[in-house]
């Protein structure tokens, strides 16, 4: 081959290069086309969704969860914290880390409770795609640095079939109780040079009396904050209890906690516009130690041009 034949090829292989190059980026770029990275050292951006496994569109019964990431990719800034609920293993938390990382702004990673929960007894995979649960953090990456984490299993009463007795762990019943096996994490922001400690939790359902034991669970969370320190708290989940229930709610605001629904709806009891599940209100984003909050909402299903999820996701960025 001569020199001047080696010259041209390699000119087209650069051509071609950065072609290929140039169309990569663009299909990145064209994927999160409305949505950015948040780089501001002031505040963070949060969501919490109870995703219900992350039902695939087969075995979704209505609620096709991709519509909330699209909703997402339509935002100003993706994530920089999302905690979930009711997934259903670490290989679904490594896909779904996967899929934010490749359709959003950033890379994400995550910490699960239990890497691989015990079954909740049911045979269909479809229809009540629920055989697996437990919880997780999900958090950027390219923003924070993981240091540590903290597991702990929620309370109900005693007797749990009739409601009575002492708050105790609800170990494994008739099925198991991993979806109330709970995580925080203390993260440090490499952006803000602070540590921010993040829970996700899931208490127990009515089936267990759980929101009779709503106050010391909302106490056993503030502890694990506790254990964790950090210069910015978020416990944030599926409480399955309402303000009302065993006086969580003020036990919570003693511990220093505000609740962005609540002040952003005027009240501890909101309106229907704010209910989280059918007509309730039990899923909650809760900040300690923080300096206040903007772009607070529910992600109802008219933003999400459906229903995404059984559960309804909340959100605000929080301030250092």
């Amino acid at each position: 081959m001569s020199i001047r034949t080696s010259r041209v090829l390699r000119g087209v292989v650069a051509v071609l290069t950065t072609a290929l190059m140039t169309a990569a980026v663009g299909a990145a770029s064209a994927t999160a086309a409305s949505a950015a990275v948040n780089s501001s050292p002031s505040y963070l951006v949060v969501y919490n969704n109870n995703i219900e496994n992350w039902l695939p569109s087969s075995c979704a019964d209505g609620y096709i969860w991709d519509r909330l990431i699209t909703y997402l990719k339509g935002r100003p800034l993706s994530p920089d914290i999302l905690t979930v609920q009711q997934i259903s293993n670490q290989t679904q938390l490594n896909t779904l880390t996967q899929r934010l990382s490749d359709e959003l702004p950033g890379t994400y990673a995550g910490q699960i409770a239990i890497a691989d929960p015990g079954s909740m007894g049911y045979t269909s995979t479809c229809g009540k795609m629920k055989n697996q649960q437990t919880n997780a953090v999900i958090y950027r990456s390219d923003r924070f640095t993981y240091d540590t984490a903290t597991r702990w299993r929620s309370d109900a009463p005693e007797d749990y079939d009739a409601g009575t007795g002492g708050c105790l762990n609800l170990e494994p019943t008739r099925s198991s109780q991993d979806r109330v096996h709970n995580i925080a994490v203390r993260l440090h922001d490499n952006v803000a040079n602070q540590d921010v400690s993040v829970a996700s939790i899931h208490w127990p359902t009515n089936t267990w009396y759980g929101p009779k034991c709503a106050d010391e669970n909302i106490k056993e969370a503030d502890e694990a904050m506790g254990r964790l320190g950090g210069d910015l708290k978020i416990v944030a989940g599926d409480a399955n209890a309402e303000p009302d229930d065993a006086g969580w709610w003020e036990d919570g605001r003693s511990y220093g906690y505000r609740d962005p629904i609540a002040e952003k709806c005027g009240s501890r009891n909101c309106s229907a516009a704010y209910d989280t599940l059918n007509s309730r209100r039990i899923d909650f984003l809760l900040v300690k130690s923080g300096n206040g909050f903007s772009n607070v909402a529910t992600v109802t299903p008219t933003t999400t041009a459906g229903e995404y999820s059984d559960h309804l996701a909340v959100t605000a960025y929080v301030n250092y």
